[in-house]
């Protein structure tokens, strides 16, 4: 009986070590990566515009800090963010906030999460809310 039990836990140990046992389960989000903007909301004309998936991307590169912006939007939309280049950024962060300013405009970062970003004008310049999933 002794046998058995050393036999099946011996086997249960075994199956239950994993080899990506280390690897992180939920890693910290993160801007370097490529962004599909979704959906642009506010300024003056309350603009609220969806865009499909990978029509309009954004993506952060660290080293240099640069956005290259791929804008392939052919609808009517009134804003649909920047046109396609690249454009220069930092990443400034204060005790109450993070800010991404990308050519001399301040852009907060309302939500980032693995897979949504949420950055925001602001409303006293009437501003546009881009929203990005990856």
């Amino acid at each position: 009986m002794k046998t058995t039990f050393y036999i099946l836990a011996l086997m249960l140990l075994t199956l239950s070590c994993n080899s990506d046992d280390d690897t992180q389960q939920n890693p910290a989000p993160t801007l370097h990566a490529t962004w599909s903007l979704v959906n642009v909301t506010g300024g003056l004309a309350g603009v609220n515009d969806d865009f499909e998936s990978g029509i309009i991307t954004w993506h952060f590169n660290n080293e240099p800090s640069e956005i290259t912006v791929t804008n392939n939007d052919t609808s009517n939309a009134i804003h649909s963010g920047y046109p396609s280049g690249t454009y220069s950024y930092e990443v400034l962060t204060t005790p109450n906030d993070t800010t991404v300013v990308i050519e001399n405009t301040d852009l907060r970062i309302i939500s980032l999460t693995i897979n949504q970003l949420i950055l925001d004008e602001g409303m006293v310049s009437d501003g546009f809310q881009y929203t990005f999933n990856r």
